[in-house]
This record gives C-alpha cells, structure tokens and sequence, in this order.
C-alpha cells in the first residue's frame, strides 16, 4: 500500500517527497507529501474511483484505487488535497488495531 503513495509522489516530485508518521488516540496517520504539480481539480473530485489518473497510459489509476480499498477494508480512510505551499498530499488514517495480531495490545 505505502509503495503505491510514494511511487506516486516521487514520480510527480523526483527531487522531494516528505513522510510524516504521527499516532493519534488508536490511530497510525501516515502522510505523504511532494513538492509536484499538485492533483487536478477533476482528480480530486473522483479520488478512489478505479481508472482515474492523468498519466494517459494502459493500467493507470489502479494504485491509488487499491490503497483506498486496502485501507478502507483494514477500517481506516484515505484524503487527498493539495497544500497551499504546492504539491499535493495523501493521508492515511489507519486504527492500530489493523496493524496488530489478533490478540496482542498495540500499546
């Protein structure tokens, strides 16, 4: 899942992306950020749907479509935006519990 994201940013910003990894409450949030173009307006609008993209080539759009679907089935949410310093950002809100064997504490 996270490969999907940073593929995604390093190929909009090469010389820049940035992680930042927070708990919050029973929440793992994970954001990635680059310093690209940012997301189209129309890309926003339809973020999660499969097949939409704006590289125009066979097999685009899946990526971000199937991070949305992993993270939604693990009980966590996805967003999208682009930051008023440019760029564009995607958030992983994930529940600690997700990440842990079953009957094992996350703390």
């Amino acid at each position: 899942v996270m490969f999907n994201v940073l593929d995604n940013a390093l190929e909009a910003s090469p010389l820049w992306v940035g992680l930042i990894v927070s708990r919050h409450a029973d929440d793992l949030i994970v954001e990635v950020v680059d310093a690209g173009p940012g997301f189209e307006e129309a890309m926003l609008a339809e973020f999660g749907k499969p097949y939409t993209s704006t590289k125009n080539r066979p097999g685009s759009g899946l990526g971000l479509f199937l991070v949305v679907n992993v993270i939604r089935k693990l009980g966590g949410t996805v967003t999208v935006r682009n930051r008023t310093e440019g760029g564009a950002s995607v958030t992983l809100h994930l529940p600690l519990a997700a990440l842990s064997p079953r009957g094992h504490n996350a703390d």
